[in-house]
């Protein structure tokens, strides 16, 4: 059986717009984020590569996304 996580860290945080946002670090060195306003997609993550920072963009999916539907597509690259 694995070892529980302890948690090292959690702070809350409200949004301008009124939304709230958890932070939790554990003594793993995992970290959780916690947004309310679901659903939300990815619009962009780069968790490895970007210096040492790891960057998640969240954008809302139910706002006339197709998301919910699970029909997401990449946007189309413009040609230069």
């Amino acid at each position: 059986m694995s070892e529980k996580r302890t948690r090292v860290f959690n702070e809350h945080m409200d949004l301008p717009d009124g939304r709230k946002v958890r932070v939790t670090a554990y003594d793993d060195g995992s970290v959780r984020f916690v947004l309310a306003g679901a659903p939300y997609v990815i619009q962009e993550a780069f968790l490895g590569g970007m210096g040492n920072d790891g960057i998640v963009m969240l954008s809302p999916g139910g706002q006339g996304s197709a998301a919910m539907r699970g029909k997401v597509q990449a946007p189309a690259v413009e040609d230069s």
